[in-house]
């Protein structure tokens, strides 16, 4: 049996994905791990099943590297809306079920954009913030983001989250880092850790409006902090995404 797949990339956060509408497979974490595997495999930061959805215009599954399935990803479901246009569905405008919520996405002028709400703050102690965006993040700020070479490793190790260090520079952009829970490396990019981030940088530094935010890899991610009566209602990331190539898995 055989198994068509395409990979892609948001600013450089690449997946592995697979139409399993009709088909309905399922799949070990062990293959999982192979298939995302740099050396062994395709080699990504995760696998992505498109999948039919009763709530939404279609569902995401997502797998992390090693095998195990996350609620979301902000990156992947930037990917997932190029390749559902890129299998035929032209619209602009999707609304994808997760494990846990339906977000709004959409595509203008190349990018693609995702409402990604508003996190919630969980924990705060100095200069860390512990976030729920979908997925647990740890936010740390710090004026010296080489700091995530000696820490963010056993960081990860001790609380099993998503860890982010970030700086925000004076001209209101925020730089960052990501080690990222079940990839267990820093990744290129992260969306929701980066959503993390703009809400930690929302709460601690009063930053609204439009936000650009670097990663250590140099690639970038736009956001929209939005605030009604100095509330943030709504959190919007947008970047690119590429199509890389299409190929065959052999089952």
């Amino acid at each position: 049996m055989t198994l068509s797949f395409s990979k892609y990339h948001g600013t450089g956060n690449d997946f592995i994905l697979i139409d399993n509408r009709e088909m309905q497979i399922s799949i070990d974490p062990n293959r999982v791990s192979r298939i995302c595997h740099r050396q062994y495999g395709i080699g990504g930061d995760g696998l992505i099943f498109l999948q039919p959805s009763k709530q939404g215009d279609y569902a995401m599954q997502i797998f992390n590297a090693d095998g195990s399935e996350a609620e979301m990803c902000g990156n992947g479901l930037r990917c997932l809306v190029q390749f559902i246009q890129d299998l035929g569905d032209r619209k602009t405008k999707f609304q994808i079920e997760t494990m846990k919520k339906i977000y709004s996405c959409k595509v203008n002028q190349g990018k693609i954009s995702v409402q990604m709400g508003v996190p919630k703050i969980i924990q705060e102690k100095g200069s860390e913030c512990l976030l729920e965006v979908g997925v647990p993040h740890l936010v740390v700020f710090t004026d010296d983001l080489s700091l995530f070479d000696l820490e963010a490793r056993d960081r990860f190790s001790d609380l099993g989250v998503n860890i982010n260090y970030a700086m925000l520079d004076p001209l209101n952009t925020l730089h960052m880092r990501t080690f990222e829970r079940g990839v267990e490396e820093e990744t290129f990019s992260c969306g929701s850790g980066a959503t993390a981030v703009c809400m930690a940088a929302w709460h601690r530094f009063g930053i609204s409006g439009p936000i650009e935010v670097i990663f250590g890899s140099t690639e970038k991610l736009q956001f929209e902090i939005l605030t009604e009566n100095k509330t943030l209602v709504e959190i919007t990331m947008s970047g690119d995404v590429c199509h890389v190539y299409n190929g065959v898995i052999q089952q």
